[in-house]
């Protein structure tokens, strides 16, 4: 009998272990395939999401640069007004023969129309002749637009700039005097960037985005988009451009990045935008960078796998780099037309799954180990009616019966070890069956969690985490649906307020006692706040307020409550006429249900441009 029972024993050993590796075997399967699905399809989330807001930045851009167009040509074609007339008291000359901006206009002069200008440096280089009027007419149209347009543009944009096909540049660049810089031999009009812009190269005469280069001038790597203006005649006069530095863009992907992904932005044509790490030093004195020039071939391999696919829209595709084993997501940035690849490294993906099956291994031994020693002791002692018993019962608690119902016919009275083994068989179908339901109310648990931490986030992405009010995003997610669903007759307000000043507040005193401030700002616009009423921190500092409703006719006086109540905190600013720190405020209102959020944020930011143009702490209304 006990030979028997140990031939027994051994089989149901051979037999469970085989079914324990089977079973992990497949859970493994089907926990990798599970983790990995997961893991990719939030990665898929997350890039279409960094797409849409490095695309933002660069509608704003080529927005900017439709406007300046139009505000040139307008004043191009003015002929009652000499521009030109103005050219000498702007300009001087230079060593080497350039013509420069007066330096004054970079540290904050005013011109003698009354124009106050700062931050702008102008470089006009060599010419064989002297200007002529048209020239100069030119030059002296752009250094207002730059001069007026620069201040209220800065947002994601380093500079606003603006190029004349014939040697000239024009930029408002703070903290960089580029036009006092640039070398007197420059010609800004043959370089590899501007040259998009030539009729023969652009003879659609659309916006043209660069791809990453090294400016030396500056000392920074950039990526440039410019607009080429032709005249009634279809004559190239001029080029608006804006530069976003390489820093401020991976700031912006640094900061929504998963942990443990590589970020890289790249043109079709293989100009490498950004790229965490990737610039050596040789690669930064060849200016341009294009993948297959760099030092690393990772960028270049990560470029042919996005040329494979060519998709147009944001929706996002994964591939797999077959070197390195990683996964890369890549999705469409609309604009310059890029493609945004996010590496994920395929040992990140694959390790939920080796746990997982980690923890079915070591629960299925445990389970099989319990089993033999079950199986032992019964067949020492009986090996006919109780086995069978057991065996019927453990088949209908796998058929899903409940507990007491499957063991019931277990001869559980019994003062022997077939009756402890039938309560502990019983036993055991219990802790089974509560662990089932405590996994089963885990798994509800962590479900909760995950959905109000994904509220949480989602909050946190709306939310300015200086100032505690609604963010960038929240004003455009705000306003696109106020603008969508606008209530009867009860129009928009936009109001645009400006801290006065705060370069030189934050030079003087320093980031900490510039944050502190903006936070006191943010806290007096918190306490307008109300259902007709919400405030925004619209980037650097600079907010937005949205009226609706009834709040839309008392807009100027809630603003005016605002720069009171501001300038009544008395925070000092020695860098300021007024002595203490002021806001000046744009307001814009509309009644046309088919205004878009643009056209209105441009009409308060022209207000607001013309509140700080007229003295500053005062409200200009349009």
């Amino acid at each position: 009998m006990r030979l028997l029972a140990h031939q027994v024993l051994g089989r149901v050993a051979l037999w469970s272990t085989l079914a324990v590796v089977g079973a992990t075997a497949l859970g493994y399967g089907y926990a990798f395939e599970l983790s990995r699905d997961r893991a990719l399809d939030q990665l898929r989330q997350h890039a279409e999401l960094q797409g849409l807001q490095e695309e933002q930045a660069f509608r704003d851009a080529e927005a900017h640069l439709e406007y300046f167009r139009a505000e040139f040509l307008r004043r191009y074609r003015d002929q009652a007004i000499d521009y030109g007339a103005r050219f000498d008291s702007l300009y001087a000359p230079g060593d080497g023969g350039a013509l420069r901006l007066k330096p004054e206009y970079f540290r904050g002069a005013r011109t003698d129309d009354g124009r106050y200008v700062i931050h702008t440096t102008g470089f006009l280089g060599r010419r064989a002749t002297p200007p002529d009027e048209e020239f100069r007419r030119r030059a002296v149209i752009i250094t207002d637009l730059v001069s007026e347009l620069g201040p209220a543009w800065r947002g994601p944009f380093a500079n606003l700039h603006a190029s004349l096909p014939d040697n000239g540049l024009v930029i408002h660049w703070p903290g960089v005097p580029w036009g006092l810089q640039a070398a007197a031999d420059l010609d800004v009009s043959e370089g590899a960037v501007i040259a998009g812009t030539r009729q023969e190269n652009n003879p659609e005469r659309n916006a043209v985005w660069s791809g990453l280069y090294f400016d030396k001038t500056a000392g920074q790597w950039t990526v440039t988009v410019q607009l080429p203006v032709d005249g009634d005649d279809g004559r190239h006069l001029v080029n608006p451009s804006h530069d976003i530095l390489l820093d401020d863009i991976l700031a912006r992907l640094g900061r929504n990045r998963l942990v443990g992904a590589q970020t890289l932005l790249l043109s079709p044509d293989g100009h490498l935008i950004a790229g965490p790490g990737v610039m050596s030093e040789t690669d930064q004195s060849r200016g341009i960078l294009h993948v297959d020039a760099l030092d690393d071939p990772f960028p270049a391999r990560i470029h042919r796998l996005a040329m494979q696919h060519t998709d147009e829209g944001h929706a996002a595709h994964v591939m797999q780099d077959e070197q390195s084993g990683a996964y890369v997501v890549f999705t469409r940035v609309e604009g310059p037309d890029w493609r945004l690849a996010t590496v994920y490294p395929g040992r990140q993906v694959a390790g939920a799954a080796h746990r997982g099956a980690a923890i079915m291994l070591a629960l299925g031994l445990g389970l099989q180990l319990i089993l033999l020693v079950v199986v032992g002791t019964v067949l020492s002692r009986r090996v006919s009616q109780p086995v069978q018993q057991l065996r019927d019962a453990a088949d209908r608690i796998t058929r899903g019966e409940q507990t007491e119902a499957a063991v019931a016919e277990l001869p559980l009275a019994e003062e022997n070890e077939i009756g402890s083994l039938s309560r502990s068989f019983r036993e055991l179908a219990r802790q089974v069956e509560h662990r089932q339901g405590e996994l089963e109310g885990t798994v509800e648990v962590r479900t909760r969690e995950l959905a109000e931490a994904n509220q949480r986030l989602e909050q946190l992405t709306r939310t300015d985490s200086l100032t505690a009010l609604p963010n960038r995003r929240a004003f455009d997610d705000d306003l696109a649906q106020l603008l969508a669903n606008p209530e009867p007759m009860a129009g928009l307000a936009l109001g645009m307020v400006d801290v006065d000043y705060f370069k030189p507040f934050n030079d003087t005193l320093g980031h900490e006692a510039g944050d502190q401030a903006l936070r006191r700002v943010a806290d007096v616009l918190a306490g307008q706040i109300r259902r007709d009423v919400r405030c925004y921190r619209y980037g650097g500092e600079e907010f937005a307020v949205v009226f609706t409703s009834i709040a839309v006719p008392h807009a100027e006086r809630i603003l005016r409550r605002i720069l009171e109540d501001i300038a009544a905190l008395a925070i000092e600013h020695g860098a300021s006429p007024l002595g203490v720190v002021t806001v000046s405020a744009g307001l814009a209102k509309s009644y046309d249900p088919d205004i878009d959020a643009a056209t209105l944020v441009r009409a308060a930011d022209r207000q607001l441009y013309a509140a700080k143009a007229s003295g500053r702490n005062r409200i200009a209304i349009g």
